[in-house]
């Protein structure tokens, strides 16, 4: 079959187009392009972009069709906080080229970014990394998210990029409203409505709500773990931070209780359970960590502090593990919610859907416990 006669699949782009407006942003660049969708990304489509002269690039494009969420798929911010990171010397992201707002060349807006080549880690237990490398790896991983949360986003042009203060209780509200607008999702081929997240969610939301840490700001990533960052080829380093599309300014707590969940938030034993790409696997058990090369949960914790200057685990810890699994069940929802409408960037989405159930489940059990304790003690 010919390419002009070849059926475009749903997230094909037009490379003509692209490659005449890319003429103009790209440094050298030579006709034509050509354009590969990357991997199995749930929410805003990647794609390479290779030239004639076998030169590439990476792209990242709204996804197609209604947006459910307004707050999603923003990749004017993901453009802006690299553009403002790019600026800060030996800081490891990606240098852009361009943002794209005009939605008649590819269908959506885009930009592009420089390629970056190395080793993304997939797999939370590192199985593809040699355990001598492994603890070098995790404290360059977590040092990194420190230099990041020490950079001051004002200094760098991010004035505005989000506010200072009641992170955790506008976000509660924030993941609520989603939630719900989720919940009212039709099923393309059925009718019926996707349904709330969780029986008990209002319950894990009003609990955050209650508990939440005091103010502190910094510049937070939002979905900081190994398969969003590239490690040098042959270096256990971190050399890139990618996928920026979840990043705010925000309370830093977040990024710290997310990058060491392989620590606290692990598969089941059996393996049986439903797993996550933040999910350890049986290597981080405690009597497992030193054979296979892990440093200890809390080495990384006082390098954190170390660099910045504030302990984490001092300021609600166990409350913004709770924040964690509601965050991550709310956006598991909304893979469910874009793969029903019929809207959804992978082919695999099913895998995800488990999640939901998992992850507001262990939080509604945490919640519970938290209760049980506060109760005691007012008892006394």
């Amino acid at each position: 079959m010919s390419n002009a006669t070849k059926p475009k699949a749903r997230h094909d782009l037009d490379d003509e187009a692209l490659g005449k407006y890319l003429v103009d942003h790209l440094p050298n660049l030579k006709l034509p392009v050509v354009s590969t969708k990357i991997g199995y990304g749930q929410s805003n489509p990647t794609y390479f972009i290779d030239d004639a002269s076998n030169a590439r690039f990476i792209l990242r494009k709204k996804p197609a069709g209604v947006i459910i969420s307004p707050v999603a798929h923003q990749v004017d911010r993901e453009y802006r906080v690299l553009k403002a990171l790019g600026s800060v010397e030996g800081f490891p992201v990606p240098r852009v080229y361009c943002l794209c707002n005009d939605a008649s060349i590819i269908g959506t807006a885009f930009y592009v970014m420089e390629f970056v080549k190395g080793r993304i880690m997939t797999d939370p237990n590192l199985k593809d990394l040699p355990p001598t490398e492994r603890r070098a790896a995790w404290f360059s991983l977590v040092s990194t998210l420190a230099w990041l949360h020490s950079i001051d986003p004002d200094s760098i042009g991010l004035e505005g990029f989000g506010k200072k203060t009641g992170f955790y209780t506008r976000h509660c509200n924030t993941f609520s409203r989603i939630e719900a607008q989720q919940a009212k999702v039709k099923d393309i081929n059925t009718g019926k409505q996707l349904g709330r997240a969780h029986p008990h969610f209002d319950e894990i939301v009003d609990f955050v709500k209650k508990h939440v840490p005091g103010d502190r700001a910094s510049i937070v990533h939002g979905d900081y773990k190994f398969d969003n960052v590239i490690l040098h080829p042959t270096e256990p380093r971190v050399i890139a931070i990618l996928d920026w599309e979840l990043s705010t300014i925000g309370h830093p707590l977040m990024d710290a209780v997310y990058v060491v969940g392989p620590y606290w938030d692990c598969a089941s034993p059996d393996g049986k359970g439903p797993t996550r790409d933040d999910m350890g696997g049986a290597i981080y058990a405690p009597e497992n960590q030193r054979a296979a090369g892990l440093p200890r949960m809390d080495e990384l914790l006082d390098e954190y502090t170390r660099i910045t200057g504030w302990d984490p685990r001092n300021d609600h810890w166990e409350v913004a593990k709770i924040f964690h699994l509601m965050r991550g069940g709310v956006i598991s929802h909304g893979i469910q919610a874009r793969t029903i409408s019929g809207q959804a960037s992978s082919e695999f989405s099913h895998v995800y859907f488990e999640n939901t159930k998992r992850s507001l489940d262990m939080a509604l059990a945490m919640v519970r416990e938290m209760k049980a304790k506060e109760a005691e003690r007012s008892r006394i």
